[in-house]
């Protein structure tokens, strides 16, 4: 089941949400009709024994005798049936009159001891677990000239009153109840009809515009809002023919915009790459042509020496000796240099025609860096290679070599800042089917934010100093179209960062 089916529909949910609602304000009112039921039977409770506690507090005035609140006792019993103990008991607690006999001068213990303030009467209930029906005891204070000496006690049967609020419960349970069942059927059956049935032709309307089909004019008189809904989709659809031909036009120009950036993106690098070769080559050549010229001006000091007879055995020596150095040098300077040409004729080429071939990895890794050279030496920042020699790939070698340029030249450009020291590193670990490229550094890694749209196009965090925002975005479409393979970047505030691309492996067909 997907997500979208688990959703309720809308006229579920407004029919849910009335009916809660309106539960809820059953409930409100069940709570507060109960309380206000139960403060008017405690009121009741409170106005029968203030009746009984002023007899009693009368005749204990008048006689102080404790036979008369005895016989009041076992009148007020005999009288109400509902009065099930009744006792009289001083400040120590001692029994002084009670409906039981037995209980008269018996200390009561004083967790049971219960003495009101003057005037005031205590209504509480006794737990059903020690009675065997619903009891309220009343507790009134004895009075004597003003002060309280004492309490009465009256042990009362609410039966009568528990049955009555329950039955009150129930009737307002049951009239809520049908109220809000009421309520949530009426709902259900005009949302049916005002609400769901016109965003039903709604939608079925917009699945023909979908598929491409004609249309009717929709017109609605549920209610003046479907009825603008209704009169704005039938505008949308009159001009949805135009609006599609302006997005198309917008989207060829943006696409071709993309692919003039991506193309300046890649010839840049190859640019990059030129001016590296150059300057590299120079270095050889310089060299040799240093080597030469002093070979020359050798060979014509001895020529000298040759034509005015003075050349002696040491002179022969000392030139073949300058001879043999200056060879060596210009031979070796010469190989380097044609060595520099080979890898930036390959890598150009590579870059510059999408072709499949087989190569060696590691090689032609270091022919990439050997490029980077010149962006590397004004930095105090170090590349390591970690790969096996013999390691063979087939695949493009342009667009390996365009991932791994962008990757040196964007830790370069955010990683570091001007005078920083640090280590970038490539590791490559064989796998049976595919080949795992590490690329690391130890620079500033990134926030959240920024490796959340690393591989956005037009996402840089450079803007003002030129950056296009396509440099990691060509990275991610080389590695995912061209290679076939995957990318991940990880990485922490303050920690550098770290790209970990897996590159299938391929068989060369054979022809």
């Amino acid at each position: 089941m997907s997500f979208r089916q688990k959703k309720l529909s809308l006229q579920k949910r407004i029919v849910f949400l009335v009916t809660v609602v309106t539960t809820g304000m059953i409930s409100t009112m069940m709570v507060f009709d109960t309380m206000s039921l139960n403060q008017s039977i405690r009121e009741a409770y409170v106005s029968q024994i203030s009746g009984m506690t002023i007899a009693i507090n009368g005749r204990y005035e008048e006689s102080r005798s404790i036979t008369d609140i005895q016989q009041i006792f076992d009148y007020i019993q005999y009288k109400n049936n509902r009065v099930l103990d009744m006792k009289l008991y001083d400040k120590q607690g001692k029994v002084l009159a009670s409906s039981n006999r037995q209980e008269i001068g018996t200390i009561l213990k004083a967790e049971k001891l219960v003495f009101p303030k003057q005037d005031k009467t205590i209504v509480d209930r006794i737990p059903m677990a020690e009675n065997d029906k619903p009891i309220v005891r009343l507790t009134a204070p004895l009075q004597e000239d003003g002060t309280v000496v004492g309490a009465v006690e009256v042990i009362f049967d609410s039966s009568e009153e528990e049955l009555l609020l329950k039955q009150r419960t129930k009737l307002i349970l049951f009239v809520g109840l049908s109220i809000a069942i009421i309520l949530s059927i009426l709902l259900w059956l005009i949302l049916r009809v005002i609400v769901i049935r016109p965003l039903s032709r709604l939608r079925e309307a917009a699945v023909i515009v979908k598929q491409g089909g004609e249309l009717p004019k929709l017109q609605f008189k549920a209610s003046p809002e479907i009825a603008e809904v209704s009169e704005a989709f039938n505008d949308m659809v009159s001009n949805l023919d135009e609006r599609y031909q302006e997005l198309q036009l917008a989207l060829n120009t943006l696409q071709v915009t993309q692919d003039q950036l991506v193309h300046s993106e890649k010839m840049g690098a190859l640019g990059n790459l030129v001016a590296g070769v150059s300057h590299e080559i120079n270095t050889p050549i310089g060299i040799g042509v240093t080597a030469i010229s002093y070979l020359d001006q050798k060979a014509k000091q001895f020529q000298a020496l040759f034509e005015a007879g003075k050349m002696k055995k040491s002179d022969l020596e000392q030139f073949l000796s300058i001879s043999h150095e200056s060879i060596v040098m210009v031979q070796s300077n010469l190989e380097r240099a044609s060595s520099l040409v080979k890898s930036f004729k390959q890598i150009s080429v590579d870059q510059s025609v999408e072709m499949k071939r087989t190569f060696l990895f590691k090689e032609y890794v270091e022919g990439i860096i050997a490029s980077l050279k010149p962006a590397l030496k004004k930095t105090r920042i170090r590349l390591d290679v970690y790969c096996d020699n013999q390691l063979q790939l087939y695949t493009y070698p342009g667009a390996l070599s365009q991932i791994i340029t962008n990757l040196v030249m964007n830790s370069l450009n955010h990683a570091y800042d001007a005078d920083d020291e640090g280590t970038l590193c490539i590791r490559v670990l064989d796998y049976p089917d595919h080949v795992m490229l590490a690329y690391s550094d130890d620079g500033k890694g990134m926030t959240e934010d920024v490796l959340d749209h690393i591989f956005d196009p037009f996402f840089t965090t450079s803007r003002g100093q030129g950056g296009t925002g396509l440099g990691m975005n060509i990275v991610y479409n080389l590695v995912k179209e061209s290679l076939n393979g995957t990318i991940q970047c990880s990485s922490v505030r303050g920690q550098g960062s770290l790209f970990t691309i897996t590159i299938p492996k391929e068989e060369e067909a054979e022809i």
